[in-house]
């Protein structure tokens, strides 16, 4: 919201930043902290998605990406269109690799190669 001079109010402020600067969770924590898994173990999960146990657990630990297979069968589980995995995936994709960028040396616009500081 905005005041009557323009400037956005302190509080406000730092809420938008707080918004921006926290990394989003990985889908499969998302998923694991789902009402509708709470009741299941891991090996539960992996039979109902058809996949196997050790690739279900580094997926809901946030280890290894929700793929497009693996959004198909948890939508054919009936958790969830495989759209929003698909987007919640890229956007924490898309979070790490803009906290990468951010932590390393600046690009040169021209050659693409790392400037020194």
């Amino acid at each position: 919201m905005y005041t009557v001079n323009g400037a956005i109010p302190a509080e406000e402020l730092r809420k938008s930043l707080e918004r921006i600067r926290r990394t989003p969770s990985h889908p499969g924590c998302l998923l694991r902290d789902s009402p509708a898994l709470q009741a299941l173990t891991v090996r539960e999960v992996a039979a109902r998605l058809g996949v196997e146990r050790d690739l279900c657990a580094r997926v809901l630990k946030g280890r290894e990406p929700v793929t497009s297979d693996l959004a198909a069968r948890i939508e054919a589980a009936g958790w969830a269109r495989a759209e929003l995995w698909l987007r919640l995936q890229a956007t924490y994709d898309q979070a790490r690799a803009h906290r990468s960028r951010a932590a390393s040396a600046p690009l040169d616009i021209r050659s693409g190669e790392q400037r020194q500081p």
